[in-house]
């Protein structure tokens, strides 16, 4: 896509503007690898894993901080035999034998909603339930720009959960049948397990319900279920945290090193039968990970058990309308990881499932502990910042960031560097799409 052109801060931009910019970018990164990390790095290497570590604002918590992070607990023993295990058809959603689906980027749209952080609580169970219906809504409603963000506190809150044991994914989904979850602006999100009472006065006006929920899976995954359940949308599931998953930053995870820390509830939003993967949607953070989301393998830490379909009424087909503006960008490299003689690119990929966005302004960084490059013309901060302006227009569309040629020959190593993106409107005052982070790193 053309470049309309590139400013530097020296001109005339908001102080808003710079200020909301620099709380993207600046965001505090480790200046070195943590000793853990660079033990997770090197047992990716002696198994010839193909992902990789990072230190994020998990790997700076205690071991007792992370432990609250898994939070997801297995339904009760009754609860096994109260609810059958969907039967498919001989001839399921003819989808279901892609090779490849991901509801971030279906029909030309991103039927997703934004990524969250549950932050210190074991909520993981109220964020995948909502992250679950959220999507199902638009899906079912064939508007993949449907405003709706649910509120994972009251859900928690007044669920039942509790931020250090965590709670149960069927109970979540019980909630959504009745009596409903209402809005986020009904109860923000805080952290906490006691403030149910906190809920606005008229959240039963404003609640989302689902008439129902089956298993897809229970205590053992099945491959074939689980794509015959995301062919039709989007699915809260259960897996096991091991100590390397906390650092995870790109790839396609396999378990290599730690000891398992307990379970936690994610998204399944698609697979890739090329990685033999699963692609997932997480609730720690846009920061986490890739820009929030992982890629597993799908026979490591029982992803997939304890699968879970909402159902909907309408047809499971979207038909998209042209909805506002809702741009996802991301960034697009051949690797997380180069060596000698490597093919080495960037492109910075949005895909707007909206209206049209005309001269916004892209911003691409390069981090490499703290020090930032801004891209295009890679001036270095505090000398000034650069971006380039863009039109974003609907449908999927990318920029040359960096073009591709081959890794030279480096006596040295480094991990943990970053790539950082965002787009913002002509003032350079709202966000246009979601911050976009990609972590690589360089050997010999």
């Amino acid at each position: 896509m053309k470049i309309l052109g590139s400013a530097k801060c020296k001109t005339a931009v908001s102080i808003i503007g710079i200020t909301l910019l620099f709380g993207i970018f600046m965001t505090p990164v480790t200046q070195a690898v943590s000793e853990e990390v660079e033990i997770i790095q090197e047992a990716i290497r002696h198994a010839g894993a193909e992902w990789v570590a990072a230190d994020n604002w998990i790997t700076a918590l205690s071991p007792e901080e992370r432990l609250i992070l898994s939070g997801g607990l297995e339904p009760y023993t009754e609860d096994q035999t109260e609810r059958d295990v969907i039967i498919w058809p001989d001839t399921p959603d003819p989808r279901a034998g892609r090779s490849s689906m991901d509801w971030r980027n279906y029909s030309g749209y991103n039927w997703m909603t934004s990524i969250k952080n549950q932050l210190n609580c074991g909520s993981c169970a109220a964020f995948a339930s909502c992250g679950a219906v959220e999507a199902g809504y638009r899906i079912a409603s064939s508007n993949p720009g449907m405003a709706i963000d649910l509120s994972e506190q009251h859900l928690f809150s007044c669920g039942g959960g509790d931020c250090v044991y965590g709670w149960y994914l069927n109970e979540a989904m019980d909630y959504f049948v009745n009596p409903g979850v209402p809005d986020e602006a009904c109860l923000p999100y805080s952290q906490s397990d006691s403030n149910c009472g906190s809920t606005c006065s008229d959240w039963q006006s404003r609640v989302y319900q689902i008439p129902g929920w089956s298993y897809v899976t229970q205590g053992t995954t099945n491959e074939t279920a689980i794509k015959n359940a995301i062919a039709i949308r989007p699915i809260p599931c259960r897996m096991e945290i091991y100590d390397d998953f906390y650092s995870y930053s790109s790839g396609v995870y396999t378990y290599t090193y730690g000891s398992n820390r307990g379970g936690h509830f994610v998204v399944m939003v698609g697979w890739n039968d090329a990685e033999n993967s699963w692609i997932c949607k997480n609730s720690w953070g846009s920061g986490w990970g890739e820009s929030g989301y992982f890629r597993i393998r799908r026979d490591q830490v029982v992803i997939g058990t304890w699968a879970m379909l909402p159902s909907f009424g309408g047809s499971p087909t979207p038909t998209p309308t042209t909805p506002p503006t809702q741009a996802y960008l991301y960034f697009r490299m051949p690797a997380t990881y180069y060596t000698p003689g490597d093919l080495y690119y960037l492109d910075a990929v949005i895909e707007n499932s909206g209206s049209p966005k005309y001269y916004s302004a892209l911003f691409v960084a390069l981090n490499i502990y703290n020090d930032f490059w801004f891209w295009p013309s890679w001036v270095k901060y505090p000398a000034g910042i650069d971006w380039a302006w863009i039109n974003m227009e609907t449908g999927a569309w990318y920029w040359e960031v960096l073009p591709a040629f081959y890794w030279p020959t480096v006596y040295a190593g480094m991990n943990g560097i970053n790539y950082i993106g965002v787009a913002m409107d002509t003032s350079v005052t709202q966000l246009l799409t979601n911050v976009a982070f990609y972590s690589w790193g360089f050997g010999y």
